[in-house]
């Protein structure tokens, strides 16, 4: 729904967009059904009541036994965008800038940091070793609900409105630093919000950074449930 606002020499174009825009939504999505096809070929088993969209574990992986963790750059090499409404304000390409990827990079470190490293349940190893986890990330999709804040993807004067951000989705392994071998393998889409609010470069930061923090903070859940077993 458009509403233009007219005042004295300037027009203000305000768009309302809304999460019923996402494609039809489906019990298994393309993000699940590649984890689980990368899953079968490892021999990986999924894991029940997870809180992940999907969860993948190697038998008799012994995860309590790790103490430290490898940390890998976010992976933004091949993020999918996908858009999600036919609106003229969408047609700009939306891209990843430089900084972009650093914020991306730096929210994902610190949410690490806080739910798996700040306790002391893990410390960091910059090596390999017996009691390391390799952990890799790797963003494979965004999809806006609106044009990218930027110079080129919103005219001046112009605010847009919607149902949350969007969404984004995530995958994350877990490997045995010194065998290589993949213990798990994780996937996840999370909605960037779900309020009525403006979407800008601000409200779209916020949300990137609570995305961030909610899926370390599962993993760190999904890990302590692990290395109970």
């Amino acid at each position: 729904m458009k509403l233009l606002i007219n005042n004295p020499g300037v027009t203000l174009s305000v768009i309302f967009l809304t999460a019923s825009l996402l494609s039809g939504c489906s019990i298994t999505k393309p993000h699940e059904q590649e984890a689980a096809r990368k899953a079968d070929q490892a021999g990986l088993s999924a894991v029940e009541k997870s809180r992940f969209d999907g969860t993948f574990v190697a038998p008799n992986a012994q995860f309590a036994h790790y103490k430290a963790l490898l940390v890998e750059q976010l992976d933004l090499s091949e993020v999918k965008i996908r858009k999600q409404t036919p609106e003229k304000i969408n047609d700009t390409p939306w891209e990843l800038s430089d900084a972009d990827r650093r914020y991306y990079q730096e929210r994902y470190s610190e949410a690490l940091m806080n739910n798996l490293i700040a306790d002391g349940r893990f410390t960091t190893s910059l090596q390999a070793g017996a009691d390391v986890l390799q952990i890799k990330a790797k963003v494979l999709e965004i999809a806006p609900l609106a044009s990218k804040d930027d110079s080129k993807g919103r005219p001046t004067m112009m605010k847009v409105y919607s149902e949350g951000m969007g969404t984004m989705t995530l995958e994350l392994t877990l490997i045995d630093s010194t065998t290589g071998k993949l213990l798990a393998i994780i996937t996840d889409r999370r909605d960037l919000g779900r309020i009525w609010e403006e979407n800008n470069r601000v409200t779209n930061n916020i949300q990137i950074r609570l995305a961030f923090n909610q899926w370390l903070r599962n993993l760190r859940t999904e890990l302590d449930r692990l290395s109970a077993k």
